[in-house]
């Protein structure tokens, strides 16, 4: 399987996602970075990973544990998804809030 190519990928700026809004999204070679903001000023980043495992890309993020993250103490939580999760727009917002729940 091929590198991740999300054509458009920058189309997901400023779209609402759970509690969480899009504002930025960074391609890199190794990955996408979603960075997500709500609106009392708090702050996530979601990463997806352009190099498969098999036939998926992982979708992760530090998921803090009873504080903010990334901490020594936070876990990253992880969610392997097909190209066809991240096909539209539509589906690649449903996928990214299934790991942000």
């Amino acid at each position: 399987m091929d590198m991740l190519e999300i054509v458009n990928i920058e189309k997901l700026f400023k779209k609402d996602v759970g509690g969480w809004r899009i504002s930025r999204v960074e391609t890199i070679p190794s990955a996408y970075i979603i960075h997500l903001l709500k609106p009392g000023g708090e702050r996530h980043q979601l990463n997806i990973e352009r190099n498969p495992i098999g036939d998926e890309y992982e979708m992760w993020c530090w998921k803090p544990v009873g504080t903010i993250g990334p901490l020594p103490n936070s876990v990253a939580e992880r969610l392997m998804v097909s190209k066809g999760n991240l096909s539209t727009m539509d589906k690649a917002l449903t996928t990214i809030n299934l790991l942000l729940m």
